[in-house]
């Protein structure tokens, strides 16, 4: 029989046919794993990882840097707090036995009602049951935070129980050991608002935050992974913690006694710009900055209760606000320094030159009065700094003309900013050279027309005494980090150079007399040189009479400052001309940093120099000198002195020139006038007065009187020789008299 032959085409068609739909799957399988793998398997392990990882994932925070004063003393500390943390998902328990998951449950409720007794448990405890339709706890948030930032004891009692589901993330927490002390300085967090070096250094602090999240094994079993945080750097202020106290003291004793609307002081190196001291009388505790502290006063809640809330807010921002820093006023008297200094290192003026001051200036419709409304009469430079005399003031700056004093003025940083390390500082306000007229540069010269901040202020005068340096003030002298290297650091910095060390010398020596017989007399302290210039000043309108800033610089020793005070007070309520006056504030601060740094006296009780045994020096022969060469002279080689009588010109001395003696020796001046001032005197100004009184005043300056048609009724229209004149003693004026049209209005720009 013969086989039957089967055909081989159609078989290798379906062989071919099958090993190519193979080769087709093969490719769309390998197609989808690669897929998978590479296109979607970045997201599916972020699932997975999710899955795992579930909600906590958490960031810890750094602990904050420190702040501290000069000697280490805290001002500000971060301090680790916890966190409580309930995980439902752990708590749950789906795997273990019914009883068992009761008994643990019931237990950490039961520890945390103890603790924490206002949280809903009735909720907390149906969120760790078990969803049947699920398996999972019917809570949305396995992690549930209970309380925020509790203390170390609280986390170490509920640890010591054991409970299942509990757990603590790490925190820290902000306090202010000191409470008000330093608050403007140091300034306080509010969420995202910061304020003082909390904000002005604020990237130094915060440090670099840790991570801490939970993984989950396939048994619900938590794994805790933690990644440590970098703590933040410690900044150490020039702030000295004892001499803050002495000042915050003197604000809130002065601010009880004349309620105004701030008081401050500023203790400052007038070399370097480090500040040592800055309060402000509106204090307020950092650790509750909404709580106002005068609310424990029942006069003052009843006002309290009475505003709106926008009244409520704008207290709160003049609470929080650093006077010092951020308020301007008129400067006033302590102006004057600078007026001078100016004139000094022009050449204007010299020291021996004289003003007669007849108690106003009259410019136009403007009656300019010194605040000794008699007048000072004659005065020489000196004199008119210590009796701080409006009159020579305006003289000078009449001398110097506008673009001179506008010159000076911006050199010594008036109208900028000082640069000092604190926020929301206030630039002040100055008006353009443009806008200044005759009687605008008379009220520039005693410190009326323009405004300034006490940082400015205080920044400008110790340019004055310092040798001529505009120095840029700071706080903070240097930031380090855990292991003590210094990371920041601040050092003492000249903004600009003003006035040359020569008319510094000449100005520290002469406003000496402001605080042994001028103005500033409360300020003095037996034994000690001191220096200084007073300040009185109207702010706003000049119908406005009860807008004053009082003020008063102070700076010791005398031939080598180490500390200017500025004291403020500023809008004192019922203001009564020499009542209220900053003047002993400055001398209580001067005292207690005496007693504080045991300093020693300059002078014995009876005046006498006390000597200091540092080394010998000659005593040059100062005879027929003029008496300000002299005094530098002097200083220059560390002596001391005292003068006999009255001038210019030193006629004798002792020891004699040529003599070797020891640094801090005193040299007695014999002074007498000098010939050039010999028979000569300004004319004083008796314009407005009657008859009687004109002869009155130019009989005893020296001069003869006559009248234009021998008539005396009435008043001085005017007079010949016109007053201010330098003239002959013994010079006839002429007075013209008469009867005054209209009594105008007295324009009274008083100022001390």
């Amino acid at each position: 029989m013969k086989r039957k032959r089967i055909p081989i085409a159609p078989i290798k068609g379906r062989l071919y046919f099958a090993f190519f739909m193979f080769v087709i799957t093969l490719t769309i399988l390998g197609g989808r794993v690669y897929y998978w793998k590479t296109v979607k398997g970045a997201e599916y392990e972020s699932r997975a990882k999710e899955q795992q990882i579930n909600s906590y994932d958490v960031m810890v925070q750094a602990n904050r840097g420190s702040i501290v004063d000069r000697n280490n003393q805290p001002f500000a500390v971060s301090t680790v707090v916890y966190n409580v943390i309930l995980d439902s998902r752990v708590l749950s328990l789906k795997n273990a036995r019914e009883d068992y998951r009761t008994t643990q449950q019931n237990k950490t409720f039961a520890a945390l009602q103890e603790v924490f007794p206002d949280l809903d448990y009735d909720e907390l405890r149906h969120g760790v049951q078990i969803n049947p339709e699920t398996g999972k706890p019917y809570t949305d948030n396995s992690w549930k935070v209970l309380a925020k930032k509790v203390d170390k004891e609280v986390k170490e009692a509920l640890e010591e129980q054991n409970l299942i589901g509990v757990y603590f993330e790490q925190d820290t927490k902000r306090t202010y050991p000191l409470k008000t002390l330093a608050c403007h300085i140091i300034g306080f967090i509010r969420g995202d608002s910061k304020s003082g070096i909390e904000s002005y250094y604020d990237k130094y602090m915060t440090g670099t935050p840790g991570r801490s999240f939970i993984a989950y094994d396939g048994n619900s079993t938590a794994m805790r992974q933690e990644y440590d945080p970098k703590d933040g750097d410690t900044v150490v202020t020039t702030i000295d913690y004892t001499i803050q106290q002495y000042a915050e003291d003197i604000v809130k004793e002065t601010a009880e006694q004349w309620p105004s609307d701030a008081v401050g002081i500023i203790v400052m190196n007038p070399n370097t710009g480090e500040i040592y001291a800055m309060a402000d009388s509106n204090a307020f505790d950092l650790n509750q900055p909404d709580e106002v502290l005068a609310m424990s006063d029942e006069e003052f809640k009843e006002t309290w209760d009475a505003m709106t809330e926008e009244e409520k807010l704008d207290y709160k921002y003049n609470m929080w606000k650093n006077f010092n820093v951020s308020s301007t006023y008129e400067p006033g008297s302590i102006f004057k320094p600078i007026t001078v200094a100016a004139a000094l290192e022009e050449g204007i003026i010299t020291p021996q030159d004289t003003f007669f001051c007849a108690g106003y200036v009259e410019m136009y419709d403007e009656k300019m009065n010194c605040h000794l409304r008699s007048g000072h009469n004659t005065l020489d430079v000196q004199g008119a700094l210590a009796q701080s005399c409006n009159p020579a003031m305006i003289y000078i700056s009449q001398k110097m003309g506008k673009e001179t004093l506008y010159r000076y003025k911006k050199n010594f940083g008036f109208g900028d900013k000082t640069g000092v390390d604190l926020p929301a500082e206030e630039n002040g306000i100055l008006y353009g050279e443009d806008a200044i007229g005759p009687v605008e540069l008379a009220t520039i010269s005693f410190g009326q027309g323009f405004n300034t901040t006490s940082i400015q202020a205080v920044t400008a005068f110790s340019a004055v005494i310092n040798g001529g340096n505009l120095m840029k003030p700071y706080i903070v002298s240097q930031v380090v980090d855990k292991q003590g290297n210094i990371v920041y650091e601040n050092k003492p910095e000249i903004r600009n150079r003003v006035i040359s060390r020569e008319t510094s010398d000449l100005m520290r020596i002469m406003m000496k007399a402001t605080i042994e017989e001028g103005t500033g007399k409360k300020a003095k302290i037996e034994g000690y040189s001191i220096g200084g210039k007073t300040g009185t000043a109207q702010n706003g309108s000049r119908k406005v009479q009860d807008k004053w800033a009082l003020s008063c610089l102070t700076y010791f020793p005398v031939e080598n400052p180490q500390y200017v005070v500025l004291a403020v007070i500023f809008r004192p309520e019922d203001y009564q001309d020499g009542k209220q006056t900053p003047v002993p504030m400055t001398k209580k601060m001067m005292e207690d940093i005496i007693k504080y740094k045991n300093i020693q006296p300059s002078y014995a009780e009876d005046g006498t120099a006390i000597t200091k045994k540092q080394g010998t020096v000659t005593v040059d022969d100062y005879t027929n000198s003029d008496i300000f060469s002299t005094l530098l002279s002097l200083d220059s080689k560390n002596l001391n002195y005292r003068t006999v009588g009255t001038g210019n010109i030193v006629v004798n001395q002792f020891p004699h020139g040529g003599t070797q003696v020891e640094e801090g020796s005193q040299i007695t001046l014999y002074v007498e006038k000098g010939e050039d001032d010999e028979g000569t005197m300004p004319v004083p100004d008796v314009r407005g007065k009657t008859y009687s009184e004109a002869v009155t005043l130019l009989n005893d300056s020296g001069f003869e009187v006559k009248t234009e048609n021998e008539k005396t009724d009435g008043v001085v229209l005017s007079q010949n020789p016109k007053y201010g004149v330098s003239v002959e003693l013994g010079t006839e004026i002429t007075l013209t008299m008469g009867e005054q049209q209209q009594e105008e209005e007295e324009k009274n720009t008083s100022n001390e």
